[in-house]
């Protein structure tokens, strides 16, 4: 990375070693002496590593000194980190009180010998490295300052943005119609078939945000049968192209099919059907690639269009059918005004007129390129200090060469806090155009330690993170946001991506055709070719593999085909932390040897419909924090899945009728439960109110689900409970049957959604009236034999936002002043109804917060 970030990783370090793990290990083996000197070693570098961060940009000599820190720091945590290990498989044992001669050799008085006594040596030879480091220090004359070793989150900049894309915002309507009117002219004989119009122009300009504006347009939408979406990227990959169209027109990922079925299917799906398509972001130069794949494009009816978005004149030229677009950089007081609307809160730049002064300035050094107007425009957002904005106009990497996004962009990166730019750096390990999940990359930086624990008490480590996530969104780093309630999906801009992977270069590797090489510093590895790391990169560099941390392999295409190699390469990944694997299509079992890598705390698996169970090793892994399984083929997850005893996040497909008792209820840290697509699924289990931590509950596409069990109402964490699409559910099942006394409620429900529910007559009194003191949000969609309100709601005082959409008797009901359950509802600030046969919708108030997550 261009920055070491000592500073975050001594923290950590210090952090782990007040652990209660490492303090109870510290005890039993007799190593206090070894971890006090250690943690005095530590203290005595972290006095100077704020001055020495400082000063790395100007000096080689101290960033070489920081990076040198860094990697001895890196070896630390793992030793700590097997410590944690070690402890927490003897919490499983004791806990679960297993027996086995296996778990009792392992245990045996000699091997914990062994153990502490290897610790020992590692904890020694890693205090003599750190003393021969230290000793370097007084070279530098580094300044000592204030230690605070409380790993805790400062309070946010205050940004509160609209989370809807910056793009929006660039006014490219002459653009737009110029293009809408080359798109949709009718075909005529003689004319290329199909009709391929290039738009060209500079990275950050708004070429992918004003192809997608067409495409949305309503006339556009209209004139063509079917509209696809494809972002191409540097490798043009016959076969990962074909599999992208495809899985545009119909959802499908088709990992299982060659690259002659792929086509065959595509031919099949554009046979006789006129269609746009988008190929977004279009590098490749080498014209046979292309004359491959537009035989298969030609299918479709006569008047097809293709838009090809590229930086490429020999891009255009070689794929064009029609003279390119030719995308011109936006006028200055275009300029201007974007970035005064990113800049400035709404009513506020008429009063800063001598900001508006440096504002222009800076929007000049930015050569009228959007991208770097917007992302300047809102690292500045809601700033009155004129030193702060002279200090973005005045900043020595606008002296950089190159073009000028990359200063722009570099210039928003520093201004970002700490905390933030790692977890922004560790995004480069996935690939361009990679739709991130809010709550599921949480937990990829949580296994990798980047989420500082708050101040507040009441909130948790996935609390922060999502505020990271939020930030990041507000300052241009993350766009395409889509909130969809349980999860918010957004990308990065390649450009931003590419600031990315050059600022981490030290540390990340991608592997693809042109490169199967890792150095020693390399610890995060994004595979894109599978036969260029199993065949080159695996045999060569197997030395440097105990050094990785993480691994995506960024799709099916670049997934493992050979067991046999994946085995292999498991074996060499000793402090693994994270592992991202899609459909790994030869596989019908998936490896045991995973149960080895003790130290993973993130995997997300998405399995192909040959592989019916997961390896029962997975179970085993003491410190996994977040399961993602999905997977049609998914038979069952077994009872062992209770030895998670980590375990916070859990996605889980099955086919299963019911989920056994001892299973996931007894994960007692679990935090967040998905459970979609289990299309036998009818009973959920019934111990659930083990899940003594579970604050938020999804069940999506579940459609043979009957029933849930009464024992949800025991879920006194539980603050979001979402139900979507599960045709045969009654929620009436969780109340009590008639004529039992009814347990008073304590629940902590913030948000409740309840969508495409036909089956479900009436909603779940005892379930709002156990929430009266902390509902938020409450939104039923799609649950047209609801017949009215409960008389409780009036009793929800806290109540902010109820939406109600396709409900035709309860929108009724609920009609402003005139429905019958008005009167139960009308102290809610916003109320959304789409209710009467107009389609009209009422708003009660606009006053209020949505509260939707």
């Amino acid at each position: 990375m261009a920055e070491a970030f000592a500073t975050e990783i001594a923290k950590s370090l210090l952090g782990k070693l007040g652990s209660f793990a490492v303090q109870e290990f510290r005890l039993a083996c007799g190593l206090q002496d070894d971890l006090a000197r250690l943690e005095e070693r530590l203290k005595a570098i972290n006095a100077v590593l704020s001055d020495a961060e400082k000063q790395q940009s100007k000096n080689e000599r101290i960033r070489l000194w920081l990076h040198m820190l860094r990697k001895v720091f890196y070896d630390a945590e793992d030793v700590l980190d097997e410590i944690e290990c070690e402890t927490l498989q003897r919490q499983v044992v004791k806990t679960k009180g297993s027996t086995s001669r296996k778990v009792q050799h392992f245990f045996t008085s000699s091997n914990r010998i062994a153990f502490r006594l290897r610790m020992g040596h590692n904890i020694k030879k890693i205090i003599e490295r750190l003393a021969e480091i230290s000793a370097l220090k007084s070279d530098f004359n580094l300044s000592e300052q204030a230690i605070d070793c409380s790993h805790v989150l400062h309070e946010e900049t205050g940004m509160n943005r609209s989370f809807d894309s910056f793009s929006g915002l660039i006014r490219r309507d002459e653009d737009k119609e110029r293009i809408i009117n080359l798109l949709i002219p009718p075909f005529k004989v003689g004319d290329a078939h199909p009709r391929v119009l290039p738009i060209v122009g500079m990275g950050g300009l708004g070429k992918t945000s004003l192809a997608k504006s067409v495409g949305d347009a309503e006339i556009v939408e209209r004139h063509f049968q079917l509209k696809m979406e494809v972002c191409v990227s540097d490798d043009f990959s016959l076969k990962q192209v074909i599999q992208k169209i495809i899985k545009s027109a119909t959802g499908e990922r088709c990992a299982d099919l060659d690259e002659g079925e792929l086509q065959k299917k595509l031919e099949e799906i554009l046979n006789g059907r006129k269609y746009l398509l988008l190929l977004d972001d279009v590098w490749n130069e080498d014209a046979k690639k292309w004359l491959l794949l537009k035989p298969v494009l030609s299918k479709g009816a006569d008047g097809s269009k293709i838009i090809v978005t590229t930086r490429s004149q020999r891009v255009a030229e070689i794929m064009g059918t029609v003279p390119a677009y030719n995308l011109s950089h936006l006028g200055k007081e275009d300029c201007l005004l974007l970035f005064c609307k990113c800049a400035f809160k709404e009513g506020q730049m008429a009063l800063y007129p001598n900001l508006i002064g440096i504002g222009k300035e800076i929007v000049a050094k930015c050569k009228q390129v959007p991208l770097a107007v917007i992302n300047l425009g809102t690292q500045l957002y809601g700033k009155i200090d004129e030193t702060e904005w002279k200090s973005v106009r005045d900043s020595e990497k606008w002296e950089e060469e190159g073009d000028v996004i990359l200063p722009a962009l570099k210039i928003s990166y520093q201004r970002l806090p700490t905390h933030l730019k790692r977890c922004f750096l560790y995004c480069s390990v996935f690939p361009k155009d990679y739709q991130f999940g809010d709550c599921i990359l949480v937990q990829f930086w949580m296994a990798h330690g980047l989420i500082l624990q708050s101040a507040n008490p009441n909130e948790n480590l996935e609390d922060v993170g999502l505020r990271y996530v939020r930030e990041l969104i507000s300052r241009c780093f993350f766009q395409d946001y889509e909130d969809c309630i349980v999860i918010a999906y957004f990308k990065m801009h390649d450009l931003i991506h590419d600031l990315a992977a050059s600022l981490a270069q030290n540390e990340f590797s991608i592997i693809s055709s042109q490169n199967h090489q890792i150095s020693e510093s390399s610890r995060h590895l994004s595979v894109l070719d599978s036969n260029s790391f199993f065949h080159q990169t695996l045999n060569k560099f197997s030395n440097e593999f105990d050094h990785v941390r993480s691994i995506v392999f960024a799709d099916s295409i670049a997934g493992p085909t050979c067991k046999t190699d994946f085995e292999k390469c498991l074996s060499g990944f000793k402090y693994l932390r994270s592992l991202e694997l899609m459909d790994p299509s030869e596989f019908e079992v998936f490896p045991e040897r995973i149960g080895a890598l003790k130290h993973l705390r993130y995997l997300y698996l998405v399995v192909n419909t040959e592989m019916k169970r997961l390896p029962k090793s997975i179970f085993k892994l003491p410190n996994l924090q977040a399961l993602v399984a999905a997977g049609e083929g998914l038979e069952e997850l077994p009872e062992d899945v209770r030895h998670m005893i980590s375990l916070r996040f859990l996605l889980l497909f099955t086919q299963q009728k019911r989920l056994p008792e001892g299973g996931i209820g007894c994960l007692e840290c679990l935090q967040t439960l998905f459970i979609v697509w289990c299309e036998n699924l009818e009973n959920l289990c019934e111990d659930m109110q083990g899940l003594k931590s579970l604050r938020k509950l999804f069940i999506a596409k579940c459609h043979g689900l009957i029933s849930l069990p009464r024992s949800i109402k025991c879920l006194t964490t539980l603050e979001e409970f979402c139900i979507i699409d599960c045709e045969k559910l009654d929620l009436i099942t969780i109340e009590e049957e008639k004529g039992k006394k009814i347990q008073s409620l304590s629940l902590s429900l913030r948000i409740v959604m309840f969508a495409v529910l036909p089956a479900t007559r009436a909603l779940p009194e005892q379930l709002f009236q156990g929430s009266a003191e902390s509902l938020q949000t409450f939104i039923i969609i799609g649950c047209p034999n609801i017949g009215e309100m409960p008389d409780c709601i009036r009793n929800l005082k806290k109540l902010q936002n109820l939406e109600i959409s396709d409900c035709p008797r309860l929108n009724k009901r609920c009609r402003k002043e005139t429905g019958e359950d008005w009167p139960k509802i009308a102290h809610i600030p916003k109320i959304k109804v789409d209710g009467d046969d107009s389609g009209e919708e009422t708003s009660h108030s606009e006053a209020g917060s949505s509260g939707t997550p």
